[in-house]
């Protein structure tokens, strides 16, 4: 059932528990799809959606029911997802799983059959590893706009950033991903 911000804020101020379950499961997906393309994997993008939908429930009181609750919710996600990049290191563990669920460690030994198969998972993996690879602004405005398919005046808004900064995040992130898989061989100029 899908329900409107509007009947959410209603439903919460009859009842905050019910109104609560029906912004997380209006918005659960979205954040969790935002999450997981910026962290790379299903634990941190459960975390991640975690902590903005603490985030949401400690600030429902304060919401105003004339806003939507869609560029509010996006802006949270994309806090939250900036900070805990910013408070995570970076380490790279075999036994980390990506979201079909395959170990790396058994990508690297796999005996796939096929070689097509083999290449699109190094291409899609060497892709998902440039991409995180990115400076946290290109990498976020990339997710954005071809991940969530937002305009670029919607990132400005989200990230406080002019439309112009925007278009330059982009279209760095655009370019060193390209150069980054023209100089693996996988991309051809």
């Amino acid at each position: 059932m899908d329900v409107s911000d509007i009947t959410i804020l209603k439903e919460y101020k009859k009842n905050s528990r019910r109104g609560l379950e029906l912004v997380y499961d209006r918005y659960k997906k979205y954040v969790y799809t935002i999450a997981f393309h910026y962290a790379g994997n299903k634990e941190d993008a459960l975390d991640i959606t975690q902590e903005v939908f603490i985030a949401v429930f400690k600030s429902m009181d304060g919401f105003k029911e004339q806003f939507s609750m869609l560029p509010w919710i996006k802006k949270i996600t994309v806090n939250k997802s900036l900070n805990f990049l910013r408070s995570k290191k970076q380490n790279l563990s075999l036994n980390e799983t990506n979201e079909n669920g395959d170990e790396l460690q058994s990508i690297i030994s796999s005996n796939e059959t096929t070689d097509d198969t083999v290449l699109y998972k190094d291409t899609r993996q060497i892709l998902q590893q440039s991409i995180g690879r990115l400076p946290e602004k290109e990498r976020m405005v990339l997710v954005l706009r071809h991940v969530k398919q937002m305009k670029y005046s919607e990132i400005a808004t989200v990230m406080k950033l002019p439309p112009g900064t925007v278009k330059t995040l982009i279209h760095r992130a655009r370019k060193t991903i390209k150069e980054n898989m023209v100089s693996l061989g996988i991309w051809e100029v």
